[in-house]
């Protein structure tokens, strides 16, 4: 415990010594950690966002009037068998016509004109389709764009705009992901150059002391030790404040994007969590940081 000890206070007083160098290297490591972890707030948050979205998306199919019951059962039969399908709700022309004035009720033009008969029999009935996972619905536009199908839709919502906001949505949501991913690996690199560096100086300005050590029978760990919690300092404390920054943004700024993102989800597993998520970013700091200290000293501490 004692040869721990004086580990520790000599790690800090290389923390210490080296002032700015120090600074600049856990400045660095913060904002690799406050990185890697908005990027997990983010992804958190656009998959909730998201499946609050592809929730409501249904893919609408309008049955041509000419569609005998029996015609249409069997395609939904059909429907319910293929695959990445959920489920598939039958609404009937009535159906079609409330929620058509369920929908425009503060709109007096657009009911009265279902208020004619004949106008109303022109709206469809139609097959509500609910994928399991958005981003593959070709075997529904294949089932669709069959030759004995084809004859009984007259319209399929997946085409045209439908389509394209699908298609957004999880473009958007694989780009974000992509680049959380490709600025916390650029930004751990940085941070393990710079702590490289940063430990590179500080053994050479410890040389002379290195050789005393030797010279007096220090084991090669007592001499390495004081370098490994010297750089685990800078993801200790890097980690605290990402973590206590992130968490103070997201408490400030969360409700603000209440109304454009699902945040809720990940305040209250921030608050549900805390300890897990301090000690992923303690463990990912001090991680890195004794990586580039092992480096620096396989490199450069010849002993």
């Amino acid at each position: 415990m004692i040869t721990l000890w004086r580990i520790f206070l000599a790690g800090g007083r290389n923390f210490l010594r080296n002032a700015w160098l120090s600074t600049a290297a856990t400045a660095v490591m913060t904002v690799t950690l406050v990185i890697i972890l908005a990027s997990f707030i983010s992804n958190t948050a656009l998959t909730a966002t998201i499946k609050t979205i592809v929730d409501k998306i249904d893919v609408s199919i309008y049955l041509d009037d000419k569609a005998t019951p029996d015609q249409i059962k069997t395609f939904q039969s059909k429907l319910a068998a293929t695959e990445n399908v959920q489920s598939v709700k039958y609404v009937s022309k009535a159906e079609a016509l409330e929620i058509y004035k369920q929908q425009n009720r503060n709109n007096p033009t657009l009911l009265s004109a279902v208020a004619d008969p004949e106008i109303a029999k022109g709206i469809p009935a139609s097959l509500q389709v609910k994928a399991k996972d958005p981003k593959r619905l070709d075997p529904i536009v294949a089932l669709v764009a069959r030759p004995e199908i084809k004859p009984l839709v007259s319209e399929f919502s997946y085409e045209g705009d439908r389509k394209t906001t699908i298609d957004r949505i999880v473009q958007v949501s694989n780009f974000l992901k992509t680049t959380g991913l490709v600025a916390s690996l650029l930004f751990t690199i940085i941070s393990v150059l710079i702590i490289f560096n940063t430990i590179r100086m500080a053994i050479f300005t410890r040389r002379g002391e290195i050789e005393i050590m030797k010279l007096v029978g220090a084991t090669n760990w007592f001499i390495r030790g004081p370098f490994l919690f010297e750089a685990a300092l800078y993801g200790v404390i890097a980690a605290v404040i990402a973590v206590g920054l992130c968490y103070s943004l997201l408490l400030v700024g969360g409700p603000r994007l209440g109304s454009y993102i699902d945040v809720q989800s990940t305040i209250n597993y921030f608050r549900s969590y805390p300890a897990l998520i301090l000690a992923t970013e303690l463990l990912i700091g001090v991680g890195i940081g004794m990586l580039s200290s092992l480096l620096a000293m396989t490199r450069y501490l010849k002993l």
